[in-house]
């Protein structure tokens, strides 16, 4: 995956919410990241979590911001979730087109769920024929060796 990192994307649209030209209706803010209603909410409450430096995809976050990021998520569930009498929430991040990313700056999606809502899931689910499963895994774990080395040299 290619690096995008840049504190700011002058045509990105979220780096403008952040830096607040283009105006946003913010429920929580901290150094690192703002958290904001979405203006195309799936159901009403559904809140996004956006990093204030540019990093157009999740590989791309330095750890420690993800980590950030992630704190975040209980106190923002909670308040969510109360705020709306929501019966579940959905915590995603959309990462690369394939997956529905539109706006190429990573964000947390917050999304309240109520029993009789119109939002279809689960998803369908697969299932591994024969030694699939394993073969993945090592290969998984190949990667991740890989990165940790250069994450050390």
């Amino acid at each position: 995956m290619s690096q995008s990192h840049a504190p700011h994307d002058p045509h990105c649209i979220f780096c403008k919410i952040v830096q607040g030209q283009i105006p946003s209706t913010r429920v929580l803010e901290t150094e690192h990241a703002v958290a904001l209603l979405d203006i195309h909410p799936v159901n009403p409450g559904h809140v996004l979590i956006v990093t204030r430096d540019h990093h157009a995809h999740l590989a791309d976050v330095p750890d420690s911001l993800a980590a950030h990021a992630a704190s975040l998520l209980p106190r923002l569930c909670r308040a969510i979730r109360a705020a709306t009498g929501a019966d579940g929430l959905n915590v995603i991040v959309n990462n690369g087109r394939a997956a529905g990313q539109t706006i190429d700056h990573v964000h947390w999606h917050i999304i309240p769920r109520f029993d009789d809502d119109s939002v279809n899931w689960p998803w369908p689910q697969g299932q591994y024929v024969g030694d699939e499963l394993a073969q993945l895994q090592a290969r998984i774990a190949t990667e991740l060796e890989s990165d940790a080395v250069g994450e050390e040299g």
